[in-house]
């Protein structure tokens, strides 16, 4: 059964289906909001203030729309209002362990992986690349989701496309033995 079809069913009262679209998109949600929040202590209360969101307002859910690009939506808004109400740090102390740290999981994501490449473009450009390639949406979904227009979101492909490639050509001038 479909997602679209499950949301349907949800919004008729059948919390079965309901618990099968949290169990399908529990685990993309937590990656998606992983990359961007970056917050690891944030990520399990965004993902269920999500699906909170999402089942209290099913009866607003446009069946025309794939739910996946709905859902995405909400997360994405949710973590862009905790990002804008987030109070900052105290202490030059704890900002300089808190950057020491998000270095070195940064260095050691970079060499796993081509997401970790995808980490230095730009939020827009991150997400749009995400949507598209792990979440498999559409131009037209990722728009939605991202709150743009379609032809923002090509661009933002092109971009991101383009400075994964520059990477890509890049060669190190120098390498780490103990890597």
């Amino acid at each position: 059964m479909d997602s679209e079809e499950l949301a349907w069913r949800s919004k008729q009262g059948c919390h079965a289906s309901f618990t099968e679209l949290v169990h399908r998109y529990a685990p993309r949600l937590h990656v998606f909001l992983r990359r961007k929040t970056r917050r690891s202590h944030e990520v399990e209360d965004l993902v269920q203030d999500t699906f909170i969101k999402a089942y209290q307002n099913l009866g607003r859910y446009d069946d025309s729309w794939k739910f996946s690009t709905w859902l995405f939506t909400i997360a994405s808004r949710l973590a862009a209002s905790r990002h804008r109400k987030r109070e900052p740090q105290s202490g030059v102390l704890d900002l300089r362990m808190q950057a020491c740290a998000d270095e070195t999981i940064y260095r050691r994501e970079q060499r796993e992986s081509l997401w970790a490449k995808a980490a230095e473009l730009p939020e827009g450009q991150r997400q749009a690349l995400w949507l598209k390639y792990a979440e498999d949406m559409s131009v037209k979904e990722i728009a939605a989701a991202m709150g743009r227009s379609q032809v923002c979101i090509k661009v933002l492909l092109y971009r991101a496309r383009a400075g994964l490639a520059k990477h890509l050509n890049e060669q190190p001038e120098s390498m780490d033995i103990d890597q």
